[in-house]
C-alpha cells in the first residue's frame, strides 16, 4: 500500500500529467453537440499528444454569476433576494473549493494516475 493512498470516498487532488512527457502544461478542446454532454479533450501543450477526454455535467468559469445563471434557466426561483443569495453562495463556494483543491495539490498531491483515482475511488457503485 502506498503511503498517500486514500480510502474510498476520501477526497483527492492531482495535476494532470502527460503520459508521454510528464508535462503538466495542457490545453483543452471543448466539444459541444446538442443532446450530448460537453466533452473536453485534453492535449499536452509540450509534445502535442492526446492526454485524456472528460465529459462534463456542469460547467463553472471564473465568471460564476454567468455560470450559475446558465444553470438557473432550468428552474426559476420566485424571490429576487433568494436568487441573489444563491448566486453569492455559489460564487463563494466555487472560490473556496478552488483554493482548497490548489492547497491539496501543493501539500499532498495524490501520486496515482487520474484514471486510477477515478476507477478506485469515484466510480459509480455497480448493481
Amino acid at each position: 500500500m502506498m503511503p498517500n493512498k486514500k480510502k474510498k470516498g476520501a477526497e483527492s487532488a492531482r495535476l494532470e500529467h502527460c503520459p508521454h512527457c510528464q508535462s503538466v502544461e495542457t490545453k483543452n478542446y471543448v466539444y459541444f453537440k446538442r443532446g450530448e454532454k460537453i466533452k473536453v479533450y485534453n492535449e499536452c501543450a509540450r509534445c502535442g499528444r492526446f492526454v485524456s477526454r472528460y465529459t462534463v455535467t456542469g460547467y463553472t468559469s471564473d465568471k460564476t454569476y454567468e455560470s450559475l445563471m446558465m444553470r438557473m434557466r432550468e428552474w426559476a426561483p420566485a424571490d429576487g433576494h433568494r436568487t441573489l443569495g444563491i448566486i453569492e453562495a455559489f460564487d463563494e463556494d466555487v472560490q473556496k473549493e478552488y483554493e482548497h483543491v490548489r492547497e491539496m495539490v501543493s501539500k499532498m498531491e495524490d501520486p496515482r494516475k487520474i484514471e486510477e483515482i477515478i476507477g478506485e475511488d469515484y466510480s459509480a457503485p455497480r448493481e
